[in-house]
C-alpha cells in the first residue's frame, strides 16, 4: 500500500505541477523549473539589492555632463576661475542672474541665502555656491562684488563669476539658460541702459561637473534641492 500511495503521490504531481519532484528518504528534491526559476531570481535579487545600497547616487539622472568643459571666469575678487573644473570635488548650486534686474534676480539671490543658511543649520558641508552673471558688460567683477556685500553675502562658499561674452554663452546654452536684450535706452550722459529677458532657473552640479537638478531660482523649492542634495552627499 505504502508502495501504491507514493506512486500515486509521484503521478499527481507530475500532472498538477510544473515543478518535478523525487523522492529520497524522507526529503524531496526539486528538479526541472525550479532550478531555472532560481538561476533568474537570484541575479535579479542582487540587482534590486545593489539599486537599494546606492539609491542616493542613482536616483537622480544626469541631465547634461559639463565634466569636460573648461572656461574661464573671474570672481569677485578678479581671480582666474575655471568652470566647472574649479568645483570638481564639490556639489555646487549654480544660479545665473544680472545685477540691473529688477524682478526675478533679487529672489533668485535670495533664495540661494537662505539655501545657504539652511544648509550650515542642517551641516551640510561641501556645498559651493556659484552665481553667474549673463551681462558682464556691466557687471565687472568689482560691480558683483557691491552688489553681494549689499546683500551681506558669505564669500567663504560663494562665487560670483564674470567672465567673456562667449564664454558665458557656451556654458548657459549648455544648460538651457536663455536670455536677450530688450527696453533698451540712453542716458543724459550716454550711457546705455536695458534689461534682459532671461530664464529663470538653477543648476545643481555633481562632484564631477554633471547636471543633476534643475530648478526654479525666484520660486526655489527648498525641501526638493535639499533632497537632491544630501543625495549627491
Amino acid at each position: 500500500m505504502a508502495e501504491r500511495s507514493g506512486k500515486r503521490q509521484a503521478m499527481k504531481l507530475q500532472n498538477d505541477a510544473p515543478v518535478y519532484m523525487t523522492m529520497t528518504g524522507n526529503r524531496r528534491q526539486e528538479t526541472g523549473n525550479r532550478s531555472d526559476a532560481s538561476r533568474f531570481w537570484v541575479p535579479l535579487a542582487v540587482f534590486f539589492l545593489a539599486c537599494s545600497l546606492f539609491a542616493g547616487c542613482s536616483r537622480l539622472p544626469v541631465l547634461e555632463d559639463l565634466s569636460t568643459m573648461k572656461y574661464t571666469f573671474f570672481n569677485q575678487d578678479s581671480a582666474r576661475v575655471s568652470f566647472p573644473s574649479t568645483y570638481k570635488g564639490k556639489i555646487a548650486v549654480v544660479s545665473f542672474i544680472y545685477t540691473h534686474c529688477p524682478d526675478i534676480c533679487p529672489l533668485t539671490t535670495n533664495n540661494m541665502q537662505r539655501l545657504q543658511d539652511t544648509l550650515a543649520a542642517a551641516k551640510l558641508k561641501g556645498v559651493e555656491f556659484v552665481t553667474m552673471t549673463f551681462d558682464p558688460n556691466r557687471d565687472t567683477p568689482r560691480v558683483l562684488k557691491e552688489y553681494a556685500e549689499i546683500r551681506g553675502i558669505k564669500f567663504s562658499d560663494w562665487d560670483f563669476l564674470s567672465g567673456s561674452d562667449a564664454n558665458t554663452d557656451s556654458v548657459t546654452y549648455a544648460v538651457d539658460v536663455r536670455y536677450f536684450p530688450h527696453d533698451s535706452t540712453y542716458s543724459k550722459d550716454g550711457t546705455l541702459s536695458y534689461y534682459i529677458t532671461h530664464t529663470d532657473k538653477c543648476i545643481l552640479l555633481d562632484r564631477e561637473g554633471r547636471v543633476r537638478g534643475e530648478y526654479s531660482g525666484s520660486q526655489l523649492d527648498f525641501p526638493a534641492i535639499v533632497k537632491d542634495l544630501k543625495s549627491l552627499e
